[in-house]
């Protein structure tokens, strides 16, 4: 991942248009399940567990909207949060993200997903659980292996 690559998304934010991206303040979309974020019916979901306080992490979740869209796969990608309300509502509209975040501050998506640090990625098809960051490798290798998992699902 490049250090530019917050800088990118925003100015790809921008370009798109997307709501919050011209200045004013973005639609903010803080949940309180899963069930609300991505209700079962709309299709595959990419969890993102992330921190507002590390840099990674939150790379880690514009990377995911990046990949998905880049790959057009029907996949909605959801950021899950321990993070205080207010301040997850600050970090959102400052980077103009609009899909929803589920704020999981009795850490259940956590618990169920077995998510000991963050950043996590959980790629979810119904409820089962198809593809889960292997904590032992690198940025790069699990990204990699995302995208397999994404091709080898949704590939036409």
């Amino acid at each position: 991942m490049s250090p530019g690559f917050p800088l990118f998304t925003a100015a790809a934010l921008l370009a798109a248009g997307l709501p919050g991206a011209a200045g004013g303040p973005a639609e903010v979309r803080i949940c309180s399940s899963l069930a609300e974020a991505a209700p079962a019916a709309t299709g595959p979901v990419l969890l993102v567990f992330f921190s507002i306080e590390c840099p990674v992490c939150y790379e880690e979740l514009f990377e995911a909207r990046y990949l998905v869209d880049q790959g057009r796969w029907p996949v909605a990608v959801v950021g899950v949060s321990i993070a205080l309300r207010d301040d997850l509502e600050v970090f959102l509209d400052k980077h103009a993200w609009t899909s929803p975040v589920v704020l999981d501050r009795r850490r259940v998506l956590y618990r169920k997903f077995h998510v000991d640090a963050v950043p996590f990625k959980v790629l979810l098809l119904g409820t089962e659980a198809v593809y889960r960051d292997d904590p032992y490798l690198g940025p790069e290798a699990r990204r990699e292996e995302l995208i397999r998992c994404l091709t080898r699902h949704f590939s036409r």
